[in-house]
This record gives C-alpha cells, structure tokens and sequence, in this order.
C-alpha cells in the first residue's frame, strides 16, 4: 500500500538530499564562524575551531559503518502515486534536527563562549562538506520516505 492514512508516499533521493543542504549548513557554518570571530575570538583560535570541526565531522561521516546502509531490504518499487519532494523541500527536510540544533546551540553559545560557537559553525559547515563527499558514493536511483523510512527504486534512475 502506498498511503499513510490520506498522505501519498512523499519520496526523497537518497543522493541528492545531502547535496541539496550542503549550502545551507556550509553557509550557516560560515556564518557562525563570523560570528563568532565578530564577538572576539581570535583569527587562530577560530581557525583551529574550524579546522578540527570539519575535520572530525567529516572523519566520522564518512567512516560511519551505519551510511553503508547495511542489511537494508531490496528496495521496493516506487508507488505510482508517489509524490517527489522537490529540491528546496529536501534541503529544508534534512536540515531537521541536526542543523536546525547546532544553529540553536551556535547562537545560545554565543552569550557565553563564543570559541563554542565557532566550533559549531565549523560541524555544521563538515556536516555539508561530508554530505557532498558521501553523496558521491550513493545510488541515484535510491529513493525513501521520510515518514516511514522505506526505500524505494526508482524506475528508470
């Protein structure tokens, strides 16, 4: 069945929802970084932030064993009525939580410790650099539904 109760089956590429956020968390990144150099800190402190941020966040993205999506189900194929999220609602989808959380906590972090706040920023910008390096690696034609986390082949790529 392709409904959930009254809502058709809204699908998301796999590949192409890391690339379509990257912008987004590479640019609040550097926002925060900004910031955070704005609010104080020092050119070095911010670039060792930086620098040790994205490079952490995008060790462990791309070495995550859980990415490989080992043990999943041959996909199923794509519902006839299956809706296709566009770009602009795939980025704004996948920036929920983590994105949206680590802008919370750059921006609480800048009354207290503005070095915190640059080191988010720079997460938030390795989130977006490993998502473009991982998206690489993706199947193109490996959809999913956000609401019930099933994937799907696409018919024809």
């Amino acid at each position: 069945m392709s409904r959930s109760g009254d809502r058709a089956v809204r699908l998301h590429s796999l590949r192409n929802h890391a690339l379509y956020v990257a912008p987004i968390r590479i640019g609040l990144g550097a926002l925060w970084l900004e910031v955070a150099h704005l609010a104080g800190v020092g050119s070095a402190s911010t670039l060792l932030a930086c620098g040790g941020g994205v490079f952490v966040v995008v060790f462990i993205g791309l070495n995550d064993p859980r990415m490989a999506f080992a043990g999943m189900p041959e996909p199923s194929p794509v519902p006839p009525d299956a809706v296709y999220a566009t770009p602009l609602q795939q980025a704004l989808a996948a920036t929920i939580p983590s994105t949206l959380g680590l802008t919370v906590l750059a921006a609480l972090a800048l009354a207290w410790e503005p070095v915190l706040t640059a080191l988010l920023g720079a997460i938030t910008a390795g989130l977006g650099v490993a998502g473009i390096l991982r998206a690489f690696a993706l199947d193109s034609t490996l959809w999913w539904d956000r609401a019930g986390g099933v994937y799907r082949r696409e018919h024809g790529g």
